[in-house]
């Protein structure tokens, strides 16, 4: 007499990929896979925008003190250059500027000091983070030894309003920026004369 219950798994077409130890994993650990990679994704996300960055990935450091985008030269402001290596003076160095104040900065030159630079310069802190000025228009360097400018700070209160900025300096607009740094235009008081 032939056996008219044979096993299940005898009676199967196909096996399942997971029968022999590899392959379909339970939904209960592709769920948990499937969250801590997301928790990573996310996290990273997170840090970048706390940290800033820009396109070609290197990260922005929009930290007081002068501090540069990193893989960048240091921007150094103050309030006059020095005639004999047309770099901001150590005696007027400052990032703090107010309306009767020059704004002066300063980048010692990387190799040979470009023909001409574009600045951008970015709000810093709860503010947007859109650019106050695009880094578009070429700026003439007219110094040797270093790229140095001064302008009066008035101009750039009226440009910009008061706040913390970051600025980066680009020998082409395409590229990553070759230094960057932080300043902040303080308001007059109402009390002042």
């Amino acid at each position: 007499m032939r056996q008219r219950f044979r096993p299940l798994r005898a009676r199967m077409m196909a096996r399942r990929p997971d029968a022999d130890g590899g392959g379909i994993r339970p939904p209960q650990t592709r769920w948990i896979w499937g969250g801590i990679a997301a928790l990573l994704i996310g996290g990273a996300a997170l840090a970048s925008q706390l940290l800033g960055g820009n396109e070609d990935g290197t990260l922005l450091d929009p930290s007081p003190s002068g501090s540069a985008a990193s893989g960048t030269t240091v921007i150094t402001f103050g309030t006059a250059l020095d005639p004999a290596t047309n770099e901001v003076a150590a005696d007027a160095r400052t990032d703090q500027f107010s309306e009767g104040d020059a704004f002066v900065y300063s980048v010692p030159a990387p190799g040979t000091v470009p023909e001409a630079v574009y600045v951008e310069v970015r709000p810093v802190g709860d503010r947007s983070t859109e650019s106050v000025q695009e880094p578009v228009d070429a700026q003439p360097v007219a110094t040797t030894g270093a790229i140095a400018f001064s302008v009066p700070a008035s101009a750039l209160l009226a440009d910009f309003g008061a706040g913390e900025f970051l600025m980066l300096i680009y020998a082409d607009p395409a590229a990553a920026p070759i230094a960057g740094g932080t300043f902040t235009l303080v308001e007059p008081s109402a009390s002042s004369p």
